[in-house]
């Protein structure tokens, strides 16, 4: 299942919100004279059913086109793409896997998750066809972006969430943008889309394709100081950055007769630009970590002291409970910890509620793991009546900025935490079919690694 997004919540509130309104549509359009529903009979399910559970690379795929074929007009075509992707994958079918995902897309054109993947698809593909294409979505998606920035802030999310998020998002479309026209080498679109989508949000990938796109034009010393940057921005999208120093620095000595002395000067100033803007966003997305709470862990008004400020790893910082306690993850060193990370907006959340509380329940005997919630709403409020309302327990911890801290980017997530403080697994979405059994061996592997005798 898809996880809605913590980085980009907004994402996850445009998701649905547009799903909202195609089901409404939906509903109006099978209430309209002459226009029943489609019903899918029980002979349709009991063949479909049979050929997903077929598992020889290339029998299901024949299979499901040939039920596409024969009922054009079923309710399953999303389970029917999905299925033939995966198939399409297992056999090395590129133009396959690309095909399908845009039939998806077209299926649900509202989806920005299913948009996004085939943006990615079809910038991937050298075909110059693919590639238009891209640059076509790339700016339907830019649009979806600009018509969800016209409404009223989400009530999920606070202003200054929601105003970062949205940069975000607009950082994403101009990348899009950015890169389908540096394939089409329409160079002038392409430097102005990959400058707008760093002045949004800062990304290695944007940097280094200015860089390149700069380069492509002849302006070296521009392109220098795009490189420098991709280079001091954290992440892993460049494919080799010892080449891309290597080049930057070639580049740069060109310009400073034949010496690189400085280039290294020019990288750490791009580092401390980096590390200011992150800063100033963390605080704005997290205040709590920027001092709320005093240095003696009972609450204060978040002029400095503020023990989240200075924390160097997860263990460090402080949450608080619903009752008003201070809570730390160091307190649970020596100890495996199962880390819930959830939101009341999130609706896979509600979804994977109940299998995490039967992993919950299979180790409950053992005092070596402890399972824990960290609850990423802004508007603190909303939990404890969301609790009650699902009946689920009210232990839950509220997030003071460890999320950001973690880098974590989709809800839910669940992190696995060894007994001396370090991330020894990680989830982010889930699938329900699998979701406990990896979970659960998850589990037992960290115990087994910390307890060998105690594993269950």
């Amino acid at each position: 299942m898809r996880s809605a997004r913590l980085l980009f919540p907004l994402a996850a509130v445009l998701c649905a919100a547009l799903v909202a309104g195609v089901a409404g549509a939906a509903g109006a359009a099978a209430q309209a004279p002459g226009k029943p529903a489609a019903a899918s009979s029980a002979s349709q399910d009991q063949q479909l059913q049979r050929l997903l559970a077929l598992t020889e690379p290339g029998a299901q795929r024949r299979g499901l086109e040939a039920f596409l074929a024969r009922y054009p007009e079923t309710p399953n075509q999303d389970q029917i793409y999905t299925a033939l992707i995966d198939d399409a994958t297992q056999l090395g079918d590129g133009r396959g896997v690309l095909s399908y995902n845009e039939k998806l897309e077209a299926l649900t054109p509202d989806d920005l998750a299913q948009r996004i993947k085939t943006i990615n698809l079809l910038l991937a593909s050298s075909a110059p066809g693919d590639r238009k294409r891209a640059q076509q979505d790339a700016a339907t998606f830019a649009r979806q972006v600009e018509a969800t920035a016209a409404r009223p802030v989400p009530p999920e999310l606070g202003a200054a969430s929601y105003r970062i998020d949205l940069e975000r998002m607009r950082a994403l479309a101009a990348l899009f943008q950015g890169t389908a026209a540096q394939a089409l080498e329409e160079y002038p679109a392409a430097e102005q889309y990959f400058t707008t989508s760093l002045k949004q949000g800062q990304t290695e990938e944007a940097a280094e394709h200015l860089g390149q796109v700069e380069l492509a034009e002849g302006k070296i010393p521009q392109a220098v100081d795009s490189f420098s940057l991709a280079l001091a921005l954290p992440g892993s999208t460049i494919a080799g950055r010892d080449r891309l120093r290597l080049q930057a620095g070639t580049l740069y000595a060109q310009l400073h007769q034949g010496s690189q002395t400085g280039f290294g000067d020019l990288i750490l100033s791009k580092f401390d630009q980096v590390a200011a803007r992150d800063a100033a966003e963390q605080a704005a997305l997290a205040p709590s970590a920027a001092g709320t709470i005093t240095g003696d862990g009972t609450g204060g008004n978040g002029t400095g002291g503020g023990v989240n400020a200075a924390a160097a790893s997860a263990g460090d910082f402080a949450l608080e409970t619903l009752d008003g306690s201070i809570r730390r993850l160091r307190d649970l060193r020596g100890k495996v910890v199962v880390a819930d990370f959830w939101a009341t907006w999130c609706g896979p959340c509600l979804v994977q509620h109940p299998l995490l509380d039967a992993v919950r329940e299979k180790f409950e005997t053992d005092h070596n793991v402890i399972f824990i919630a960290i609850d990423e709403d802004q508007d603190k409020s909303r939990v404890a009546p969301f609790l009650k309302a699902h009946g689920w327990a009210a232990n839950t911890w509220l997030d003071q900025g460890v999320a950001p801290f973690l880098n974590i980017s989709g809800l839910p997530a669940t992190l696995i935490f060894d007994p001396a403080g370090a991330v020894v697994y990680r989830q982010e979405g889930f699938v329900p079919a699998t979701f406990s059994t990896q979970l659960t061996q998850a589990v037992q592997g960290a115990l087994a690694r910390a307890f060998p005798r105690t594993a269950p």
